[in-house]
């Protein structure tokens, strides 16, 4: 969900500060749009794993857009109006989408069993192609557990995410030409920063584009850091929230970023200390081929760890691949191959063009795996 928000201020940053958009993502002027505040504003209620009741959620929800163009966050007159109101009247179209939308990001990160529980479609009296794209459920949940792009969208219904021939006109009047937007911006990106720089480029509701592509995009890769090669200035930045949030929100939003980051299922490219620049991958021999690696092992491997000076070679997954780094330099990369008996074993390992890259490295990475 952090990654949603974070495109959402990005949006803005892209809006008014281009520079420090392609520096660091989010200026510490940014604001907030109803994009952007809905899914904090539902995350607590969603969470709590019980029966969502309807009028609860209105009343939430529209408290929020009411009286929230009073700490600068950009509120559409229509929802505006709406959050004054008994929640009785008609929600207005977009903000029906957002609602839809926003309640679907937030729930990318339960279960398959929970997921199944909701009807975010129904629930706020959505159409056809809002019951389309809340399968971004699913692509979200099985990016967080570790699937490859191509693995997120096994069965998922073709509109979802590929609503429109590529290189074809953007008309922006349809959800679904957003979502399939998205997709291809995290698609086609490698890592979290790319992504919003692809999603910057639309040119209608911008705040939408870039919220969905976000949640995409911090699924996979994670949201802790901005970065960009070297010849585009070779910025290594936490992403900070904004200091014109206040207090109030801008501690939720770590809490939450918190809870996201313990609750993980991998290690993302975007919270290791690695880099972005493109490297060379050449087969090695494999010395580790005959390690045994039970599904215990496969879990602690996938969730990792962040490098301190105990622990100085990280292990992060990304679109299939394990990498092995140190301190900004990407070492080695290998995958893992499943066995009958239920076990893995390391295989295709590849060294990176880097100058400090060692077949050892690996062997660093397993031993802080074993003291974990």
């Amino acid at each position: 969900m952090i990654g949603a928000v974070i495109g959402d201020l990005a949006a803005w940053t892209w809006e008014h500060d281009r520079k420090c958009f392609y520096e660091r993502l989010v200026s510490p002027e940014a604001r907030l749009s109803g994009y952007g505040l809905l899914p904090i504003t539902m995350w607590p209620m969603i969470h709590e794993m019980g029966t969502i009741h309807k009028h609860r959620l209105y009343i939430v929800c529209g408290k929020v857009l009411a009286h929230s163009r009073a700490q600068g966050i950009d509120i559409p007159d229509l929802w505006h109006r709406w959050g004054l109101t008994d929640y009785d009247k008609a929600i207005p179209f977009e903000l029906k989408v957002a609602l839809i939308m926003s309640a679907v990001i937030d729930s990318g990160y339960l279960s398959e069993r929970r997921q199944n529980e909701l009807n975010w479609t129904s629930f706020f009296h959505g159409g056809k192609q809002e019951y389309y794209a809340a399968r971004i459920m699913d692509i979200l949940r099985r990016l967080n557990e570790g699937a490859t792009k191509d693995e997120a969208i096994k069965d998922i219904p073709e509109p979802v995410i590929n609503y429109y021939p590529s290189g074809s006109v953007h008309t922006w009047r349809d959800l679904l030409e957003y979502t399939t937007f998205a997709w291809r911006c995290f698609y086609y990106s490698f890592d979290f920063t790319s992504a919003l720089h692809n999603a910057a480029k639309c040119t209608a509701n911008r705040h939408l584009a870039m919220m969905l592509t976000g949640a995409f995009a911090d699924a996979m890769y994670g949201n802790g850091y901005s970065m960009t090669k070297m010849k585009f200035g070779g910025n290594f930045e936490y992403i900070e929230f904004p200091s014109s949030l206040s207090n109030t929100l801008a501690d939720q939003l770590r809490s939450i970023r918190l809870v996201e980051f313990n609750d993980r299922y991998i290690f993302k490219k975007n919270d290791a200390l690695t880099n972005v620049e493109r490297s060379t991958w050449t087969d090695i021999e494999n010395q580790y081929s005959d390690r045994v690696i039970d599904k215990a092992f496969k879990e602690k491997m996938m969730i990792a760890y962040g490098t301190d000076w105990d622990n100085r070679y990280g292990v992060y997954l990304d679109n299939g691949w394990f990498y092995v780094y140190r301190s900004h330099h990407l070492l080695l990369r290998y995958k893992l191959s499943s066995q009958s008996d239920s076990t893995y074993r390391i295989t295709k390992l590849q060294i990176s063009n880097d100058e400090h890259a060692r077949v050892e490295d690996l062997g660093e990475v397993l031993y802080s795996l074993n003291m974990i």
